[in-house]
């Protein structure tokens, strides 16, 4: 008898272990999740974490912390060594361009009850998969046709980025619930025609630019040169100024008394001299010159 009741308490405890395991949901980092049952959906999410429930009542999950699509036919832009082989063939204004692009994005935890019963109870992950990233293929078509080509490919990526993370964010919250933090434009991949005709702007640019830098440091020599014209000139002015001011002040100071003075000096020491203002004429005793 006593055997048999302890069967059946492990039975029973085994009964019970299964059902709360079966009974056990769990509710994924960075996602809510969506009960339903044969009674409907509720309206309330359950966050993150382990939860115990009903048998009956089952949880769809939604990520609302940041997630990541790429489009991009390059490996070494995906985390795993497998990945879609695709990037975005979007048409610009003066040809087609080949896109790969990261999307960030998150689904806004208001919406995901009201997404669950519009997409018959899908979760996030396969709404993304089944619907969204084509909506994205499509939109970002949308918007590249408002640049050129050089805009997307270099001149103007930064504003192409945001035209795009602009776009997308506000079609897909209003179709999915999604918010889009940013979309940025990883490489640009071009045909040969295109790509010869950008690299033949590239180069006509770098020409205009180096063009552009040789006048002006021609020009700034010039100026150079013409500062240090400028500063001898002033330097000569300033040295023949001033031998004409010495000049005039030595032929103030020759006077008649001066004059009579040297001649005076000379007689003593040479004999006969005369002097007339600036010219000497020397006379030697016993003769003339």
């Amino acid at each position: 008898m006593k055997y048999f009741a302890f069967i059946a308490a492990v039975v029973v405890a085994l009964a019970c272990a299964i059902g709360a395991i079966v009974s056990l949901e769990i509710v994924e980092t960075g996602n809510v999740g969506v009960v339903y049952s044969t009674k409907g959906v509720e309206e309330e999410t359950i966050s993150q974490g382990w939860h115990f429930m009903s048998p009956f009542r089952h949880v769809k999950q939604f990520p609302i912390s940041q997630q990541q699509i790429v489009f991009s036919d390059d490996p070494a832009d995906y985390n795993d060594d497998e990945h879609p082989d695709w990037s975005i063939d979007a048409p610009a204004n003066g040809g087609m361009v080949k896109i790969n692009l990261t999307v960030n994005y998150n689904f806004i935890p208001d919406r995901v009850v009201e997404l669950y019963r519009k997409f018959n109870g899908m979760d996030g992950y396969t709404i993304v998969e089944s619907r969204v990233q084509n909506s994205i293929i499509a939109y970002v078509k949308e918007v590249t046709p408002k640049f050129t080509v050089m805009d997307i490919y270099s001149d103007k990526k930064s504003e192409v980025n945001d035209a795009i993370t602009t776009y997308l964010n506000e079609r897909l919250t209003e179709e999915y619930g999604i918010n889009v933090s940013s979309a940025l434009v990883i490489d640009v991949e071009l045909d040969n025609t295109l790509m010869a005709k950008v690299q033949a702007k590239e180069q006509a640019k770098q020409d205009a630019e180096i063009a552009e830098l040789e006048r002006q440091t021609a020009q700034a020599q010039a100026e150079t040169d013409r500062v240090i014209a400028e500063s001898e000139a002033a330097v000569k002015l300033i040295e023949a100024e001033a031998e004409a001011e010495a000049n005039r002040i030595i032929a103030a100071s020759i006077t008649p008394e001066l004059i009579q003075m040297k001649e005076a000096e000379a007689r003593l020491e040479h004999g006969w001299i005369t002097v007339q203002g600036a010219n000497t004429v020397v006379t030697e005793a016993g003769g003339a010159a």
